[in-house]
């Protein structure tokens, strides 16, 4: 069996099948498990290229490549908790899921090379808090996008009622809200 997606399963995303969703929400946090699971082995073989790459580099240069890191690390991760599944109408959920997919891919690669070059140039006693900040970040990461994801379609719920409840107080009561 597949460790990351057992990792995902029953580490990151077990609270999700043990809080009593509905089968289709179920059905969505596989979904994202899934899609979570195919970046995370993109980003075992992009580390693995980082880290033959840093191997060879001069530990004068390994400060330029965190640096660079920086930018995306950044960008990505902003903007990919900026945005949210709850304003996506539920028939775009398919273009939502891989624009999160990528996004999440640019994010964790970005921060697995940037935590990689870290670890070259600092004293090996530090390398268990990374390792706690690292994996703090990515089990945060997907908890919040999966659960961000199980809000698909609320917006425009709430809109669609909000105007019914205008209609209604109009229409039925009298009254006229503004």
């Amino acid at each position: 069996m597949d460790p990351i997606f057992l990792w995902l399963r029953f580490v990151v995303a077990r609270r999700f099948f043990d809080s009593g969703l509905l089968p289709e929400e179920n059905a969505f946090v596989l979904s994202n498990i899934s899609k979570h699971r195919n970046v995370l082995w993109l980003n075992v073989v992009c580390s693995v290229f980082v880290y033959f790459s840093l191997l060879k580099t001069n530990p004068d240069k390994i400060s330029i490549v965190i640096t660079s890191l920086l930018a995306p690390v950044m960008v990505m991760g902003g903007a990919w908790f900026a945005i949210s599944f709850g304003g996506i109408p539920a028939k775009l959920m398919d273009i939502a899921m891989s624009t999160t997919s990528w996004m999440f891919a640019a994010f964790s690669i970005s921060l697995s090379s940037m935590f990689i070059a870290v670890g070259f140039s600092t004293y090996p006693l530090l390398w268990p808090v990374l390792t706690v900040i690292y994996i703090g970040a990515l089990i945060s990461c997907i908890q919040y996008d999966t659960a961000d994801g199980l809000k698909a379609g609320l917006d425009e719920a709430v809109l669609k009622h909000s105007r019914a409840a205008l209609i209604f107080y109009r229409e039925k009561q009298g009254i006229d809200i503004k």
